[in-house]
């Protein structure tokens, strides 16, 4: 519960210090001894304060602190339920803020289990599945579809009291739930058994401990024994065996999908056939979105770091539960009138929400920050969260956790200083695409609402960026790690109407502005912002987000025509300077376009291209690289230098540095759309010449010809207020040479 400084502040206003039009401010703890005390005694505002002031303050010094709070009525939010809303905002330090929500509520506050058994787990999950309509179509009559290799749970079923006995068996679903369809190997199947149901499981591969075997896996040489004689419980990694325990118990579960063994793992080593080992992941890796979407449920080892950290937990702090607290509201009147009911109450009974609490259990949790499971987890209708201290769960209908039985897990802080429901992952809707772009907006006007599809394409920017963020082990997985999600965007959200192709992590339509992305940088506390991103050519080519490995992400370039919503025609200052011509991509797996990627070229027509120098510059001058147009020979005056610039991966491109380094910049666009035209920067891509490439003789119209090859090596903005140098850049240069960019 909440300890007596904060009902105080609350329920007292003890502590106030400004009142009247202004929002109501109060001190809360005055020394580290008073928040030790009721950190101690698990008050759950006091908790989350403590742990964001031990970053910068040593709260085991006896020493005075300074916190204030703010609490402000949400008029806004809360609307349409009736119910009052208020924010409380911890001002720690002039950059921390802790947010929590409060909202009117008349139920009891939920109260902490004492202990969490396998049955109470299983109660828990199975009372949030039969409160969702997300996988509904489990119960609808008709075929259902399956993956081709399936772990089989009867045997675990059958001797829930023994598991230890019991086995695990790899079977063809095509054996054991019917024939499949002609030429394909997965599987639209009649239900030949009660338990039909398959889930899915996330996890963290991890890497093995020191006195541990490698992890079990399947492969040409264990797949007989995983059919013939089963996999007993001991061999499975932890994590793999809670998964299969906890599905056994689940209504009508009868399989469970784990990728490493249902999938035949290539061993590429000398002699071994390269191709065949791997044809199967190739196959399989097709389909790897539809595994997901298909699951009755995906079982999210959210809070394990390896295979080793199995699922379940045993803290399980009691401040994470709801806590429920009244807030003095002295706008309110009691007051009864003759022929009403009283006024409300000066009181409102409010139940107390940590804004942060989602991000902490899920966002930031390690399995979620595996490439791999960002697309289980969009994918999958629902997913059940194994969280380090607490059950969690996501589908598209709400987000809960068993400290937080309310669906407002997922609001955060918005720009206007009110609440806004975050965009949840799963809300892959054009509502939710225009909610994102009106929030990234913020009021301004939209200059590209004549656009088709641009909400969807909002939606495409903020899942690249999010994705961009996660972590590979192969980085060559860039792409088909997304794949299943690039699937859906195309024959779900875009419509098989569109036309629109993927073209290695963007699409066809619009590609030039999706060409404008860059690496965000990272400040290093020195003054200047380092850009930590590191170039992996097996991701990707040079020019698309995928080549590009950054902790920080990227920002998807803003999906645009460059055109006036209101002619649809150019703007007298033409805002696009360059167009793509035409573009060749090889993929891995010719059968997957949203898979690997072996090579990929785009050939640009632009309008400038000039020779430019680059070098890095010392802390003291505040940017750290600058360029300038390389002068002619007999130039003495000194060339106009320009800093605002984005390197994707200036370790990993090292030789942009080197004096003998053939760089151009080619002024790409102007933006931001969201200003006025005469105040946008220009965009110009920083090139590196790679050498010529000869057009293939029986290209038609093209034999002969001779492109110069480049590689991205990042981008630059020119602002409005240099106006000189925009001109610089735009009076010279001309070319009418089309460029290839690999």
């Amino acid at each position: 519960m909440l300890c007596d400084v904060c009902i105080g502040m609350l329920s007292q206003r003890k502590g106030l210090v400004m009142h009247g039009t202004l929002q109501p401010t109060f001190e809360h703890h005055k020394s580290t001894k008073t928040l030790r005390h009721s950190r101690d005694m698990q008050c759950p505002v006091c908790t989350r304060l403590a742990k964001t002031l031990s970053l910068h303050t040593d709260l085991a010094k006896d020493q005075g602190l300074s916190v204030q709070a703010t609490l402000n009525r949400e008029r806004g939010y809360g609307k349409e339920t009736g119910k009052r809303c208020f924010k409380l905002i911890f001002f720690l330090h002039p950059n921390r803020e802790c947010t929590f929500f409060l909202e009117e509520t008349d139920q009891k506050a939920s109260s902490a289990p004492r202990n969490h058994t396998l049955k109470d787990v299983v109660e828990t999950a199975q009372g949030w599945m039969n409160h969702c309509k997300c996988a509904k179509f489990w119960d609808e009559p008709g075929v259902k579809w399956y993956p081709r290799r399936l772990l089989d749970l009867q045997e675990l079923r059958a001797n829930p009291q023994d598991p230890q006995r019991a086995r695990v068996r790899l079977v063809e679903s095509k054996e054991c739930l019917g024939q499949p369809e002609k030429r394909s190997i997965f599987h639209h199947a009649p239900a030949k058994r009660q338990n039909d149901r398959y889930v899915t499981l996330s996890h963290c591969w991890g890497k093995p401990g020191p006195n541990l075997p490698p992890p079990l896996k399947l492969t040409f040489e264990t797949e007989k024994r995983f059919k013939n004689e089963g996999i007993r419980l001991h061999e499975l990694p932890k994590t793999f065996r809670d998964a299969v325990m906890f599905a056994a118990r689940l209504d009508r579960v009868g399989f469970i999908w784990i990728d490493s063994l249902c999938i035949r793992q290539p061993i590429l080593k000398e002699g071994r056939n390269k191709a065949e080992e791997e044809r199967d992941w190739f196959e399989q890796s097709r389909h790897m979105g539809a595994v997901y979407q298909k699951a009755f449920l995906n079982i999210s080892a959210t809070a394990s770091k390896d295979g080793q950290g199995g699922l379940f937990f045993n803290e399980r702090p009691a401040h994470l539960w709801e806590n429920n607290v009244y807030v003095y509201c002295p706008e309110e009147r009691p007051s009864v009138s003759k022929n009403g009911p009283p006024e409300r109450d000066v009181y409102a009974k409010c139940s107390l929400i940590d804004t942060s609490t989602w991000d902490d259990l899920v966002e930031y949790a390690p399995v979620n920050q595996r490439a791999w499971v960002f697309q289980e987890r969009l994918l999958a209708p629902r997913v059940l969260h194994f969280g380090y201290n607490q059950l969690a769960w996501e589908c598209r209908e709400f987000n809960m956790s068993e400290s937080h039985t309310s669906n407002e897990l997922g609001i955060k802080p918005s720009r206007t200083n009110g609440f806004i429901q975050d965009a949840r992952l799963k809300h892959l809707t054009p509502a939710m695409g225009r909610s994102l772009r009106e929030a990234r907006l913020s009021g301004m006007s939209d200059p590209d609402q004549h656009i088709r599809d641009l909400y969807i394409y909002e939606l495409w920017k903020k899942t690249v960026e999010s994705y961009s963020q996660t972590a590979l082990t192969q980085h060559k997985d860039r792409l088909i790690a997304l794949g299943g999600i690039a699937k859906l965007f195309q024959e779900d959200l875009f419509g098989v109407d569109c036309r629109q192709i993927y073209v290695a992590g963007l699409w066809s339509r619009y590609i030039e502005s999706q060409l404008l992305w860059q690496v965000n940088d990272v400040y290093n506390g020195n003054g200047l912002y380092d850009n930590p991103g590191k170039r992996h050519s097996e991701g990707g080519p040079s020019w698309s987000w995928a080549a590009i490995e950054s902790p920080h992400g990227i920002t998807y370039g803003d999906v645009t025509d460059f055109k006036t919503p209101q002619s649809g025609q150019a703007r007298p200052r033409d805002e696009l300077l360059f167009k793509v011509v035409d573009y060749k991509i090889s993929l891995a797996d010719p059968k997957n376009p949203f898979g690997m990627v072996t090579a990929g070229r785009i050939f640009l027509a632009p309008r400038h291209l000039h020779r430019i120098e680059l070098r890095k510059q010392s802390p003291s001058h505040g940017v750290p690289y600058i360029w300038h147009l390389k002068p002619p020979v007999q130039q003495t005056k000194r060339p106009i230098e320009y800093e605002n610039s984005y390197l994707d991966a200036p370790d990993s491109d090292a030789d942009v540095f080197a004096p003998t380094a053939e760089l151009y910049c080619m002024p790409a666009a102007f933006g931001m759309r969201t200003v006025r035209s005469s105040d946008r920067y220009l965009y110009c891509l920083l090139l590196k010449c790679e050498g010529r490439v000869s057009v293939p003789p029986n290209t038609p119209g093209k034999q002969g010809s001779v492109y110069r090859v480049f590689r991205r090596v990042g981008i630059t903005q020119v602002g409005s207020m240099f106006r000189g140098e925009q001109e610089a850049l735009l009076k010279q240069g001309m070319t009418q040479e089309v460029s290839c960019l690999c």
